[in-house]
């Protein structure tokens, strides 16, 4: 007995996929801009690690009291209250909150 298999025309032709996109992911980065006497600033960066594992802080170290430029939290909370106790000394100091923003990343 003979068998023939007959393919229609859409079950033989599928789109594209658009995989340039797939490894891309984005991440929100908080970002707080301090300013003292006219050009001086420091920023202080919050955001997601890329694997979403971590709450990396980006402040000047000089800044920081552990005196680390970049620190890694395991959750949210921490890495607030560290970013609160180093804009704390930033305004007693002086400083004022000139921007705040919030940016979509991608991360490749």
């Amino acid at each position: 007995m003979n068998t023939v298999t007959a393919i229609s025309p859409s079950d033989a032709y599928h789109a594209p996929v658009d995989r340039s996109r797939r490894h891309f992911r984005h991440i929100r980065v908080l970002r707080w801009t301090f300013r003292r006497d006219g050009d001086d600033a420091v920023v202080c960066e919050l955001a997601l690690t890329g694997e979403d594992r971590e709450y990396e802080l980006r402040a000047p170290a000089e800044w920081n009291p552990t005196g680390l430029q970049v620190e890694r939290f395991d959750d949210a909370m921490t890495a607030f209250q560290r970013h609160a106790m180093i804009e704390r000394q930033l305004l007693d100091l002086g400083w004022s909150l000139d921007e705040f923003e919030s940016e979509r990343v991608t991360v490749h």
